[in-house]
């Protein structure tokens, strides 16, 4: 193997492999007295970069605005009945989510209007697509067609939102949780 000259003393010597890594000092008392004389400095912390407004919506909004949704829609504040197929879901679990009437992808101001979501299990969300022909017809029903289409004409709106209106609704939406399972739980 290579010579190498010791990292403290300079003198020569032939590195042996500690744990993977090649030693740089040719005794134990270089490698002490070179750690003394050069102390690890702490690391500075990383300023907290401010979160995206990309993931606000997702990791923290749409969590709380799916719960609220379950929680006005369920009659204990536990379990809810899927939009869809009426089969009675626990809220909290994978099987209960948050379905939209239309393609949140199409519809983006869908996304957090709360007369276009609703609980569904996870066979109706997912397996058969949101059911969303289902959906809208019992929703038509529900809210009034004149209101749905009032809803649906929205679909070309742009609107683009900043971190600041998902930080405002994560407010909101906590607070209204609290307050909503506290009368549904009577706690």
């Amino acid at each position: 193997m290579n010579q190498k000259r010791c990292k403290w003393c300079l003198d020569l010597f032939t590195p042996i492999r500690r744990n993977m890594v090649l030693t740089k000092f040719c005794t134990a008392s270089c490698e002490l007295d070179f750690a003394e004389k050069n102390p690890v400095s702490p690391k500075k912390p990383k300023p907290k970069k401010p979160k995206t407004a990309a993931w606000l919506k997702i990791n923290k909004l749409w969590p709380l605005f799916s719960l609220h949704q379950k929680l006005v829609h369920s009659s204990d504040g536990e379990w809810c009945q899927c939009y869809t197929c009426d089969k009675p879901i626990k809220i909290g679990t994978t099987n209960c989510q948050g379905g939209h009437c239309l393609s949140k992808a199409v519809y983006k101001n869908l996304y957090f209007d709360e007369r276009a979501t609703r609980p569904q299990c996870y066979y109706c969300n997912v397996n058969l697509g949101g059911m969303h022909y289902d959906f809208c017809e019992k929703l038509k029903q529900e809210i009034g067609v004149d209101e749905f289409n009032e809803m649906k004409a929205r679909e070309k709106d742009i609107v683009k939102r900043n971190a600041e209106w998902y930080l405002e609704k994560i407010k909101y939406y906590k607070n209204q949780n609290e307050i909503i399972h506290k009368i549904k739980t009577n706690h």
